[in-house]
């Protein structure tokens, strides 16, 4: 692709709104549901039926939290023409893979040590190359005048992105003990709870902390404010929540395991992951040197492009024999300054490498303002 795919959704109804996006993205919608099939079987040895009870277990848990992302579900499986039942695992993707090692990286800071006085994120999505094609910037226009702005995946109805209220969100993947069925909120349809429902950090917190989870996950979120702005992970795990804030300085990393209690008392990503602990460090350190001066997009992204640990870098690339589900590559660095409501999406890695999987190429995005 020459550039990344943008859908713009005016639907009122949220059935119409995922039958649109289902019609126009039918192709790689297609495409998503295959490989993750794919990556159910082979990561998490469910064949298809499984899958299937697992997406209406899903399903199930949408419709009661969120019963309007469920129609948005419903319409993009009638207008991709899948059936819903797979889309509801598609959506819930992250609890069918409980959790499967992940390699995302994030860092934010507060206003007062920006050059713009309100707080900047930024964290690279590391993820399966064999989705390079199949993901998305998504903006919704809502009947209420709030607008909503994602990166996504085809067919999930959201992941990182920022709202017209000021409220961003990160994402990045946590393991504990207890992650697994039943199926708890979807962390991609309880991001975009946040985005369609948050007026403020307090509210994204409120939902947040509120949410049942079967897969751990720290959802960071960037929030605008008069006082320099907010800044705060939440991490995700059966066992509740627990919250992870700024240094003094107003700087904040977030890896792949858990700083926080309750969560970190059952951590299984340091033992299966131990380099998130590395990336980290370095990416607090970098963090660090770079507040010594106003802290801008770029210096930020100077922090992302380290290389150091090869494929488990922050700036990942996989091993040229490395086979599927074994290929963790950055597939895009996300930008979100939301005083400006703006996300910035560069595909690839900070350091411009761009992931290639069979069948096409990723370009670039100057970023698109999300209306105040």
């Amino acid at each position: 692709m020459s550039e990344i795919p943008h859908h713009d959704s005016v639907e009122r109804a949220p059935g119409d709104r995922g039958a649109g996006l289902g019609l126009a993205e039918r192709d790689r919608v297609r495409q998503t549901v295959a490989i993750y099939l794919r990556l159910f079987s082979e990561r998490a040895e469910l064949d298809e039926p499984a899958v299937r009870a697992l997406g209406r277990e899903a399903l199930e848990r949408i419709d009661r939290v969120a019963p309007e992302l469920g129609e948005e579900i419903q319409g993009i499986a009638a207008g991709s023409g899948v059936d819903a039942e797979l889309i509801g695992a598609l959506n819930a993707r992250t609890e069918v893979l409980a959790a499967g090692r992940g390699e995302c990286s994030t860092v934010a800071c507060l206003g007062n040590l920006t050059a713009s006085g309100q707080p900047i994120g930024m964290q690279t999505w590391d993820w399966h190359d064999a989705l390079a094609d199949s993901w998305l910037r998504w903006t919704i226009d809502h009947a209420d005048g709030r607008r909503v702005d994602t990166l996504t995946e085809a067919g999930i109805v959201g992941k990182i992105g920022v709202s017209n209220s000021g409220v961003g969100v990160f994402l990045n993947i946590l393991g504990h003990a207890a992650d697994g069925p039943p199926i708890g909120t979807p962390v991609h349809v309880l991001n975009r709870m946040v985005l369609d429902r948050a007026d403020n950090a307090s509210a994204a917190l409120a939902i947040l902390a509120g949410a049942q989870m079967s897969a751990s996950s720290a959802v960071t979120v960037v929030a605008a404010d008069e006082d320099g702005g907010c800044v705060c992970t939440v991490e995700l795990s059966p066992a509740g929540p627990g919250f992870v804030t700024p240094d003094e300085r107003g700087l904040l990393a977030h890896t792949n395991h858990f700083l926080a209690s309750p969560g970190s008392q059952a951590d299984v990503m340091v033992r299966s992951g131990p380099d998130s602990v590395l990336r980290l460090d370095h990416a607090r350190r970098a963090l660090a040197q770079v507040a010594e001066q106003p802290v801008s997009e770029e210096s930020v992204l100077g922090v992302l492009r380290s290389h150091r640990g090869g494929s488990s870098a922050i700036c990942c690339h996989p091993p040229d024999d490395a086979g599927f589900g074994d290929r963790w590559a950055t597939l895009a660095t996300i930008a979100i300054e939301p005083a400006q409501r703006r996300m910035r999406i560069r595909a690839g890695g900070p350091c411009g490498r761009l992931p290639a999987p069979a069948g096409g190429t990723t370009g670039s995005d100057p970023g698109v303002p999300v209306r105040a």
